[in-house]
């Protein structure tokens, strides 16, 4: 028998590849005049997040490295980890083949063979629209649809300075609450209605993402607030070209 968690991660997995195809940018010049005549039409939050070359600053061959945890949650607290192993890919984007997570827990991810987004962003977000899911019962593509309207309508952008590497970078924090405003199903969400997302970004970090995190307040003064969160932990040359295995 299938259990409802294997049953939600298959129903899924086309939509994964979709998510992830998207961080893939054509290159041609009428392309990519194109796309900057069209970014305006969207927040600034979709421009960081979704319209921005994020890899072009990794030197190949490379392997990034994020820790991924969760905390606070008595039933169900972890460390994980997630790589990408970037090479040179088509046109002028970057080959990325992604592990993210592992065990039960391991999501699948198509290789993208002309990234320019970073891979990372699409699954922090699609784990997240997953795990809603299979905790409440209710749609991803409920979960997706208030994700895409809060980064378009609501979402804020602070300037900032965080540390990396031993140094003081700039960073941009995206922040949201996509379910703040939810009436109709406020009761079956729980404190997830307060659950608040912040990016933070940096174009003087390797692929682009210093940290993403989320935080679902306490139920009570008993309880902890329950925090997911990816961090960058490293960033090593690679001794082989992972696209050819040579």
């Amino acid at each position: 028998m299938i259990d409802t968690r294997t049953a939600m991660r298959r129903q899924t997995t086309g939509l994964l590849v979709a998510l992830v195809a998207a961080c893939a940018v054509v290159s041609s010049s009428h392309a990519a005049e194109d796309q900057a005549a069209r970014s305006d039409e969207f927040s600034q939050a979709n421009r960081l997040l979704f319209m921005t070359d994020h890899m072009r600053n990794v030197d190949v061959p490379a392997k990034l490295s994020y820790s991924f945890t969760r905390s606070g949650d008595a039933n169900d607290s972890y460390q994980d980890h997630v790589d990408l192993d970037v090479a040179e890919g088509e046109r002028d984007g970057k080959r990325v083949k992604v592990d993210f997570l592992t065990g039960d827990r391991h999501r699948y991810v198509p290789d993208v063979g002309n990234a320019h987004g970073n891979p990372v962003i699409m699954m922090f977000l699609q784990n997240e629209v997953s795990t809603l899911a299979e905790r409440t019962g209710g749609s991803w593509r409920y979960f997706q649809r208030r994700m895409k309207f809060a980064l378009e309508d609501d979402a804020t952008v602070d300037e900032d300075k965080a540390r990396y590497d031993g140094h003081e970078i700039k960073v941009q924090r995206v922040s949201m609450q996509p379910f703040i405003a939810e009436k109709a199903h406020r009761n079956a969400l729980g404190k997830a209605t307060e659950k608040r997302y912040v990016f933070t970004l940096s174009n003087e970090v390797p692929g682009g993402v210093l940290e993403m995190r989320s935080e679902t307040p306490a139920q009570d003064e008993t309880h902890e607030a329950t925090v997911e969160r990816l961090a960058l932990e490293s960033v090593k040359r690679a001794t082989h070209d992972p696209s050819t295995g040579s």
